[in-house]
């Protein structure tokens, strides 16, 4: 273990050597770092804006228009235009934008009952910086975006069931 400890504290101190001596690769070892480092910390951005979607509408009430319009306001979409629905895949495969949104049908309706429908956001993750940013962007969105009031729910009876199908069910 000691041989070995000190042919590396040999090998270590002959490279020091040699840095002294050769001014040139010394220099590189210390200036291709510091040029990585501006490189990467001011020339790559890795916060993309302006990103290019398409909106595959299967409903189109008040809330998906809040929707859209808030996606519109952010820094990180340019909505594009509408597209059918069963058109997404094939934009998506001829580079024709970035992301999707696709609102289903009845989203509105549902919505309006209280229920949480979901929407698609489709990406093309052939560029996983602009996927995540984007997808992030409207992940925040979606907290900040108010919802059009829902009617308030019924309270839960106790007892015996109103409903004649529930009466049914409930007797045994």
């Amino acid at each position: 273990m000691m041989a070995s400890l000190s042919r590396i504290l040999a090998v270590l101190m002959k490279e020091f050597i040699q840095m002294r001596r050769d001014r040139l690769t010394f220099a590189m070892m210390i200036g291709i770092p510091l040029v990585q480092l501006l490189l990467f910390g001011y020339a790559i951005n890795t916060d993309p804006r302006h990103l290019p979607t398409l909106v595959e509408l299967g409903d189109d009430g008040p809330a998906v228009r809040a929707i859209i319009e808030t996606m519109e306001n952010s820094n990180y979409f340019d909505i594009q235009g509408t597209i059918a629905p069963g058109e997404a895949d094939t934009a998506l495969r001829r580079n024709e934008t970035t992301f999707i949104l696709v609102i289903p049908p009845g989203f509105e309706r549902d919505l309006l009952r209280g229920e949480r429908p979901d929407v698609l956001l489709d990406v093309d993750a052939s560029d996983p910086v602009a996927a995540g940013a984007g997808a992030g962007a409207r992940a925040a969105r979606r907290r900040a975006t108010p919802t059009p009031a829902t009617r308030p729910r019924r309270p839960m009876t106790v007892g015996r069931p109103t409903t004649p199908m529930a009466m049914a069910m409930a007797t045994p």
